[in-house]
């Protein structure tokens, strides 16, 4: 139980690599967008316990990563910064929008 981190980014897998190393997790696992566009949701929910960095995520699928954290019985907290992330808010139990965010998605 507690809380635990996962970064889920549009960049490309060296960038997450490091920002997951200057940020502290653990795990250095990495699962990329063109990787998880091959999985099915019962495989990403599997795998969705050993992976702390999810990087060349597509919008959608950062709402897919979010819905498989819930099926797996999870409370999820999404922070996002623009429009390309409003699905995963949306889908998250707990969204987030940070103060330079887009206009429409800022929540106050």
């Amino acid at each position: 139980m507690g809380i635990t981190l996962k970064v889920i980014t549009g960049d490309k897998k060296l960038v997450a690599m490091s920002l997951g190393k200057q940020i502290g997790l653990a795990n250095p696992e990495v699962l990329t967008g063109p990787e998880l566009y091959k999985m099915s949701d019962e495989a990403l929910i599997q795998k969705l316990g050993n992976i702390d960095l999810f990087a060349e995520i597509e919008p959608n699928q950062k709402e897919r990563v979010i819905l498989g954290l819930k099926k797996a019985g999870n409370v999820v907290g999404y922070l996002g910064d623009g429009i390309n992330d409003a699905s995963a808010l949306h889908a998250a139990d707990v969204g987030i929008s940070v103060n330079s965010a887009v206009v429409p998605y800022l929540i106050t």
